[in-house]
């Protein structure tokens, strides 16, 4: 028996959710794939932000494979708000038992109604900001959800990041703010850089705590893959670029913001 919570909502959107998850699957599911690397180093530094904040009631929107809950078990309540059918099946496997999960199936604009009267302490946006036809609109459902001590946690690809601007100098796109393989395939339908990202968020009535890039990517996907399967790099070396943005701190390949209400 199971006493994790779920809800089941419906609602449509541009973005195909279904081929957003088909496209994430079978990324994932590779023998080898660069991305799910980048979603570990992701996922490493949204829980550096909850062991700062120790929040007691957290709210997830949008979660892949591997919750942050997986990862980050101190909480008192968790709320995961995803709109797709496979995601959130993997989830309720990984929540089994557990009665302080609770799982909603929906878009988190939607959603938000539903859980908008609880005491939450922590947001987690985690790669989702720059998928959305609206950020605005995301950021406005995100803020009527906090009260004036919830921390929120966001990050988003960062188009001023070591790769693209080697990519830029080479000759192989025009400007850094190109539409790149990875974003086609993810329908991914913004990109920011910091001022654009930093604006959008205090637009939205918000006050930046904390900012800044991580992981130095040195090239694309798909030659990080060849570099790693090939023996020419290892996983020390992953390591080591994600702590060169000490050196480098505006060219980290993502930008996170921990963020309140103004």
């Amino acid at each position: 028996m199971t006493f994790m919570r779920w809800i089941l909502l419906t609602d449509k959107r541009c973005i195909d959710i279904s081929r957003y998850s088909k496209e994430y699957l079978s990324e994932h599911n590779k023998d080898f794939s660069f991305e799910s690397i980048l979603s570990d180093v992701r996922r490493g530094k949204v829980v550096e932000s909850l062991k700062k904040y120790s929040p007691s009631n957290i709210v997830e929107i949008g979660c892949g494979l591997v919750p942050i809950f997986c990862e980050y078990p101190y909480f008192k309540e968790y709320y995961l708000v995803e709109p797709s059918e496979e995601f959130i099946n993997n989830a309720k496997n990984l929540a089994k038992n557990r009665q302080n999960i609770t799982l909603i199936q929906d878009y988190f604009e939607n959603a938000y109604q539903k859980i908008r009267a609880l005491k939450i302490d922590f947001i987690i946006a985690s790669s989702l900001l720059h998928e959305v036809h609206d950020p605005e609109k995301l950021l406005t459902s995100i803020k009527d959800l906090c009260n004036p001590n919830t921390i929120v946690h966001i990050n988003v690809p960062n188009v001023y990041s070591f790769h693209r601007l080697l990519a830029k100098e080479m000759g192989i796109i025009k400007d850094t703010f190109d539409i790149s393989d990875t974003e086609r395939k993810f329908q991914r339908s913004t990109r920011f850089d910091k001022k654009i990202f930093l604006d959008c968020i205090e637009s939205s009535g918000f006050s930046i705590l904390s900012f800044g890039t991580y992981f130095i990517k040195p090239f694309n996907n798909s030659q990080m893959e060849y570099l790693l399967t090939s023996e020419v790099a290892d996983l020390k070396i992953i390591e080591g670029l994600n702590r060169m943005t000490k050196y480098l701190p505006e060219m980290g390949c993502e930008m996170f913001a921990e963020i309140r209400l103004r």
